[in-house]
């Protein structure tokens, strides 16, 4: 049996923006729920279904008294997961998240680290002037611990350890501002250990 959660705050954001749809002459029987990309990184999608549009074959799901619909082929892999609806200084709108999905966790490389290069020390300026300043308010921090091969090696702290929205800060806030500053790094890696953070931010459900 195929289940999906539906947050509380997702269904009443979705039923809103259904009653917006419908106040334009336009009945909305559910949402269609879809992904793309390669895993572990994968993007997910929420769109309207319009009353009589529903496509051949459907996989249909009522969680928490709103319809999902997803392709057939595609329901095995989308049960279980959970829709939430996100309001953040970092990110407004749905988020899904997938237990099949599991991201795997960068390790810093052995070697000893090379802090002393220009590239580090933009980094470490753009940690220290931009980043974390601005998330010092939730009690968090973030410190580089090596530069290889073009690739930004970091690990989150205080309330940033284990947060449900670290993700989201490490992609939309400290990725883009260490390659807007530093262009040369390629990518910026996390091996924080999430798991074990005891006063995160932002936890599901909070």
């Amino acid at each position: 049996m195929i289940m999906i959660e539906l947050t509380e705050i997702a269904k009443q954001k979705i039923m809103t923006l259904m009653r917006d749809q419908e106040d334009q002459g336009t009945i909305m029987e559910g949402v269609r729920l879809t992904y793309s990309g390669m895993l572990p990184t994968l993007e997910y999608r929420l769109a309207f279904v319009e009353a009589g549009k529903t496509e051949t074959g459907d996989a249909i799901v009522t969680a928490n008294g709103i319809k999902v619909f997803m392709e057939e082929r595609n329901a095995g892999f989308l049960a279980d997961v959970r829709i939430d609806f996100l309001e953040t200084l970092q990110q407004t709108g749905f988020k899904v998240d997938n237990p099949k999905v599991v991201i795997p966790k960068a390790v810093a490389p052995q070697s000893p680290p090379t802090l002393d290069t220009p590239q580090a020390i933009a980094i470490k300026n753009v940690l220290d002037s931009e980043i974390n300043p601005a998330i010092s308010a939730h009690g968090g921090y973030i410190t580089l611990l090596d530069v290889k091969e073009q690739v930004a090696y970091i690990q989150m702290s205080g309330g940033c350890q284990g947060c449900g929205m670290a993700d989201v800060t490490l992609k939309q806030g400290v990725i883009v501002a260490i390659k807007k500053s530093v262009p040369e790094i390629i990518d910026v890696l996390d091996t924080t250990d999430h798991g074990s953070g005891n006063n995160p931010y932002f936890t599901p459900g909070k």
